[in-house]
């Protein structure tokens, strides 16, 4: 075995591993509904509701889109003989939702689980605000996973996470959060990070004050009309806090993880960063079937689409040309992205952060400076550690 020197440029065969395939015709295993399309409090860097068409969509998932979902799951799943389903609810504020409605909903979704054999998995993404007893008991119940949004300690998380009076939310939430763990149910965390803050500070907060072992923190959301601040700096000082510090006590970031297994060559598992296809399918509360709900940050009507689950397929999304177009463009990358020395393992960043208006998501990433910056660092820190192991060839005499 051989140890790599930081020295010398990233081998060709980790920066460049096997490309990813893009099936013509993909086969969901995975969709995010959307309980409500309204929320309870007021981020104000939120890409929700920059689409205006959020407003004339129902405040929560209809009834009949509710019914019309579950056959069409059920037909989904018996179509394509799925073992296994991936469903996370989100919104808006999913838990503005009715409780006796998510009940029954999720009744519903073990009877299909019951009549086809297939594991449907269930996870919900909430702001923690509206955690009770009863949502708790409901969450164990059914078997729902929980992920928590919260930016940091006070001083980070209520610059920017408010109610509609401009209030800081942090307190709320972690009253979510304690009713959670007082029940024995540990939710994930996902934070947005502010590239003017200490990164140090919030995984301190997570880790030291919070007691949370694996977590993700993301850059925010923008498009190339917003001219957001770099976040190279971030992310280092992030990177090193965490290598230096707490990647020997257990503690994981999904996007830095994911960082590193794409610089390795494995895929790295992310929509945030790195090579693949973006497969996801959205459930509107009117039964709308549309693309990644993020790229909706691109403005009015950007994910507007022609399915829906009361008269199609939820295969039929395939064919719509807004999906289609998102789904085309995660892999198709723009002749920037192509040359890059880092394509595999950053894929051109996120979706939605390659939007313009005059070239769509033929651009790379509104960070491509920073991920560029972010790489290099993260592949001088982590090469000196890496051992090759070569293989023999069998004996054939």
């Amino acid at each position: 075995m051989t140890s790599l020197d930081s020295s010398v440029p990233a081998p060709e065969s980790l920066l460049h591993g096997p490309r990813v395939a893009l099936d013509a015709q993909p086969t969901f295993t995975f969709v995010l509904i959307k309980l409500a399309s309204r929320c309870n409090i007021k981020c104000t860097y939120c890409y929700w509701f920059r689409d205006a068409e959020v407003y004339n969509k129902p405040a929560v998932l209809t009834h009949e889109s509710e019914d019309a979902f579950c056959a069409r799951l059920e037909e989904h799943i018996r179509a394509f003989d799925l073992k296994y389903f991936l469903l996370v609810f989100h919104g808006g504020e999913p838990l503005l939702f009715p409780k006796r409605r998510f009940d029954v909903f999720l009744k519903k979704l073990r009877d299909i689980e019951r009549r086809t054999g297939c594991v449907i998995a269930r996870g919900v993404t909430t702001n923690g605000i509206l955690v009770d007893e009863e949502w708790v008991e409901l969450f164990k119940t059914h078997d729902v996973s929980v992920t928590v949004s919260l930016d940091g300690p006070p001083e980070i998380n209520d610059k920017y996470r408010v109610d509609f009076k401009g209030r800081g939310t942090l307190a709320e939430t972690l009253k979510g959060l304690d009713c959670l763990r007082k029940a024995g149910l540990e939710p994930g965390l996902i934070s947005v990070c502010n590239p003017a803050t200490d990164p140090e500070r919030v995984l301190a907060y997570a880790v030291e004050e919070l007691g949370v072992q694996e977590f993700d923190i993301l850059p925010p959301d923008a498009t190339h009309a917003d001219n957001p601040p770099p976040i190279a700096d971030y992310f280092i000082r992030l990177f090193d806090v965490w290598f230096d510090k707490y990647a020997a006590q257990g503690v994981r970031v999904s996007t830095l993880d994911a960082m590193i297994r794409g610089l390795v060559g494995q895929l790295s598992l992310s929509d945030t960063i790195g090579l693949g296809p973006i497969e996801t399918v959205t459930l509107m509360p009117d039964g709308a079937l549309e693309p990644l709900d993020v790229l909706r940050i691109a403005g009015n009507g950007s994910t507007a689409s022609k399915t829906n689950v009361h008269s199609n397929a939820i295969r039929d999304v395939r064919d719509d040309p807004v999906w289609r177009e998102a789904y085309e463009a995660s892999t198709h990358l723009c002749e920037t992205c192509r040359k890059c020395e880092y394509l595999d393992a950053c894929g051109g960043g996120h979706l939605a952060q390659r939007w313009s208006a005059v070239r769509r998501f033929d651009n790379p990433s509104v960070y491509c400076e920073s991920w560029k910056r972010i790489f290099a660092h993260i592949w001088d820190r982590i090469a000196p550690t890496l051992q090759l192991e070569v293989e023999r060839a069998p004996d054939r005499r």
